[in-house]
């Protein structure tokens, strides 16, 4: 600018100071107008992009189950105003809303056949798969399909042990939630998303996580759920374990209907009587008794063979000795499973530092009796 016209002196100064201050804001606005021009071109590129991104998912493949409408999902993303749930409805939108059934081939059935050779006291359950198999072998894919089951037995005797051993071998996802940790719904379905220590629940979150639209969902000790009749934990039971309602189930936080028809429901329980009747009869009951003495001896051989497994395993006796077998097989599975390893290191402190392979005597196993010493006389004595 050429100020050899402006007005000279003390006012003159002014009027010059003036004007570069008015040049200097109009610059600044130019330049805060086209950061914001650019800021809008890019969130209509990135809308463009997520539209993109939902018509490219919109085919879906064949045996793949739907499990949310991103319709709903975009409905909830707009309207919300939650940093943290609208990540996770952004997440939602960006992840495919659909995944594959797992389906198998006819050698599961000789897989469960080893199966219940290793687990000889669950051979009800093993039966109703290898039907439920069959059945399903009449369909393209095959298909694998049972009721709600309820494993009802004393505890110890291997029911969550055997629920995830029979989740590899059908070749899908497994989840357990302890119910005798839980003390409200929740943990199950997810809390109001106006409370601000919300988050999805349990169940909503399994089935993003799993690969396969049928995982198998283990209720263990679903017997020793805590009773509130505001937030009762069973609640959102009722409806996920009819295929009808489960078709709709809305997660709490998420308000987005799931579609977990084909979720493989799985409970375990000590005292089955003390679940609602309502809950019960929403499931198949196989009761599970403790071992026979010879499936317990089966159950201690297998026991051994994966704890040879671990790093160390390869410094042990390849065969298990038949006493140590016979003593640990009058225990529940799971005892015998925590003595034998007991063993195995009370083997490796006895043995000599280089003699190996380490063998196992009946003498390593120290089984200490649950019983309290006596302590004092009479009455003192059940102190």
């Amino acid at each position: 600018m050429n100020y050899s016209h402006a007005p000279t002196g003390r006012l003159g100064h002014a009027i010059i100071l003036k004007r570069k201050v008015m040049a200097k804001s109009t610059l600044e606005n130019l330049i805060k107008k086209a950061e914001l021009n650019e800021t809008h071109s890019s969130n209509l590129l990135e809308e463009e992009t997520y539209s993109a991104k939902r018509e490219r998912v919109a085919v879906i493949p064949k045996n793949h189950h739907i499990i949310y409408d991103k319709s709903v999902v975009t409905r909830e993303y707009d309207k919300e105003v939650s940093g943290k749930r609208k990540k996770i409805l952004r997440d939602l939108l960006e992840e495919p809303n659909h995944k594959p059934i797992a389906s198998f081939e006819n050698e599961i059935i000789d897989d469960l056949d080893k199966l219940g050779k290793k687990f000889g006291n669950f051979s009800d359950v093993i039966n109703l798969c290898k039907n439920a198999l069959w059945l399903g072998s009449l369909e393209a894919p095959k298909l694998f399909s049972i009721p709600p089951l309820l494993l009802s037995g004393p505890p110890g005797v291997g029911k969550t042990r055997f629920i995830s051993e029979l989740a590899a071998v059908l070749g899908t996802d497994f989840f357990s939630l302890d119910f005798s940790t839980v003390s409200s719904s929740f943990v199950v379905a997810g809390g109001a998303s106006s409370w601000s220590e919300s988050k999805p629940g349990f169940v909503s979150n399994s089935m993003r996580n799993s690969r396969y639209a049928n995982p198998i969902i283990m209720l263990d000790e679903l017997d020793k759920a805590s009773v509130d009749s505001r937030h009762d934990p069973m609640g959102p039971m009722y409806s996920l374990l009819e295929k009808h309602t489960a078709k709709r189930f809305v997660d709490e936080y998420l308000e987005i209907p799931f579609d977990l028809s084909s979720v493989i429901w799985i409970a375990s329980a000590n005292y089955p009587e003390r679940i609602p009747q309502p809950i019960r009869s929403r499931m198949l009951e196989i009761p599970i008794s403790n071992p026979t003495s010879e499936q317990s001896k089966t159950i201690i051989s297998s026991i051994y063979k994966e704890l040879l497994l671990n790093p160390w395993g390869k410094h042990f006796s390849v065969e298990l000795d038949t006493k140590v077998i016979e003593k640990l097989s009058k225990l529940p599975p799971r005892i015998a499973r925590i003595q034998l390893e007991n063993a195995m290191a009370n083997a490796v402190r006895r043995s000599k530092a280089k003699v190996r392979p380490v063998v196992i005597l009946p003498k390593d196993v120290l089984i200490s009796s649950t019983k309290p010493k006596s302590k004092g006389m009479g009455f003192l004595a059940e102190i």
